[in-house]
C-alpha cells in the first residue's frame, strides 16, 4: 500500500497544487494511494505521529518535504518500517537565511539521508539537496506542469499599468519590496497582491504601515486567496507586468503560469528562475535596487517577446512519478 503524507491540501500554494495533481493521477492510473494530511484534525505533531504509526509495515510512504521536517524525531523508525520517498519542493532550512539555518540543515540532512528515494521539482533544488546529504544519493527531478487553461488564454489588449504578484504574504516573498517599487513609479501605476494574509500578522501590519506612510492606499489592492481560477486568470490577463522579488523558491509555479499567459516578468535573480524561465519575456533584477526595478518594469513593456514554450502537463508529471515508485 502507498501512503502520501502531505500538508493540508485545501490551502492554495504551488506545492499543494503539485501534490494534489500527483495524488489524483496515481489514484486514477496506478493504484490506491491514501492521503494523510496535516489538516485541522492532525495539526498536532503527536496526532500525526500516531496516524503514521498505524500504517501497515513495509508500506511505501511518500512524504512532502514540508512535513518531513516535522517528522525528525521518528525518521529512524520510519526508515526501518517503511519504504520512504521524499518529495522536496524546497528545503525549509533556507527559507529565512541565505546560507541556511544550521540547526535546521542538520535536521534535514538526517531526514534526507534516511530516505530511500528523493524527488525534487527543479535542478536548482537538486543541487541544494545534494550538498546537504551525508552520502551521494540519486535525486529524481520532476518539474511541475502548467494547467491547460493558462495556455489557452490571451492577454487583454489594454493600456493597463497594473503590476500583479501572487503568493502568501510572508517575509521571504518580499512584498514590501514590490510596494517600494510601486512608490518609484508614476501615480497611474497600481499593484495587485494576490495571496493569503492575516490582518493580525506582524509582517502584514508592517506592509499596511508602509502603504499608509507613502499614501499608496488607492494604488494597492490586497485580493487574499482567489480560489476561482477564472477570476485569478482574469486579473492576470488584465495586468501588464508580473513581479516576483522572492528571496527563495523551489520552483516558482506562479511565475511560469503568468508567463504562459504572455505576461512579461520582473523576477529576482535566483538560480531556479534562471532555470525555468528560459525563453519567456523576463528581466532578472537586484531586489535591493527599487529604482532600477521600477525602470525595468517600464522597459519590459517595450519588448514584445512572448513565445510558446513546450511545457509538461500533469499526466507527464504523474507518469514520471509512477516510474520512480516502480523503480
Amino acid at each position: 500500500m502507498i501512503y502520501f503524507i502531505t500538508p493540508d491540501l485545501t490551502s492554495i500554494s504551488g506545492g499543494n497544487k503539485y501534490d494534489v495533481n500527483v495524488l489524483n493521477y496515481l489514484n486514477k492510473n496506478f493504484c490506491k494511494v491514501i492521503n494523510i494530511s496535516s489538516d485541522k484534525h492532525t495539526s498536532n505533531k503527536l496526532l500525526l505521529y500516531l496516524r503514521i504509526n498505524r500504517i501497515p509495515l513495509h508500506s511505501t510512504l511518500i512524504i512532502d518535504g514540508l512535513l518531513a521536517f516535522n517528522l525528525f524525531n521518528i525518521v529512524d523508525k520510519l526508515s526501518i518500517k517503511y519504504k520512504v520517498i521524499l518529495l522536496i519542493h524546497h528545503p525549509v532550512s533556507y527559507e529565512h537565511q541565505k546560507n541556511g539555518k544550521i540547526a535546521h540543515k542538520l535536521r534535514e540532512r538526517k531526514i534526507f539521508s534516511k530516505a530511500d528515494k528523493i524527488i525534487s521539482v527543479s535542478n536548482s533544488m537538486k543541487k541544494v539537496i545534494n550538498k546537504m546529504l551525508n552520502s551521494k544519493k540519486n535525486i529524481n527531478v520532476i518539474k511541475p506542469a502548467v494547467d491547460d487553461i493558462y495556455r489557452q488564454q490571451l492577454l487583454n489588449n489594454t493600456n493597463s499599468k497594473n503590476i500583479v504578484t501572487t503568493g502568501s504574504i510572508i517575509p521571504r516573498k518580499n512584498i514590501d519590496k514590490c510596494i517600494e517599487v510601486l512608490s518609484k513609479l508614476e501615480e497611474d501605476w497600481s499593484l495587485s497582491i494576490i495571496g493569503k494574509y492575516d490582518i493580525n500578522d506582524t509582517y502584514y501590519k508592517k506592509l499596511i504601515s508602509h502603504i499608509n506612510n507613502n499614501n499608496l492606499n488607492q494604488r494597492i489592492t490586497f485580493h487574499n486567496v482567489i480560489e476561482n481560477q477564472d477570476e485569478l486568470i482574469n486579473i492576470l490577463r488584465n495586468s501588464s507586468v508580473y513581479i516576483c522579488l522572492s528571496n527563495y523558491e523551489g520552483y516558482g509555479m506562479a511565475n511560469v503560469e503568468s508567463a504562459s499567459l504572455g505576461l512579461p516578468l520582473i523576477v529576482s535573480d535566483l538560480p531556479v528562475f534562471r532555470e525555468n524561465l528560459i525563453g519567456y519575456n523576463r528581466k532578472y533584477v537586484d531586489i535591493n535596487n527599487p529604482d532600477l526595478i521600477a525602470q525595468a518594469v517600464k522597459d519590459i513593456l517595450r519588448i514584445n517577446d512572448h513565445k510558446t514554450i513546450p511545457l509538461y502537463n500533469w499526466k507527464d508529471v504523474g507518469l514520471k512519478f509512477k516510474k520512480v515508485l516502480n523503480g
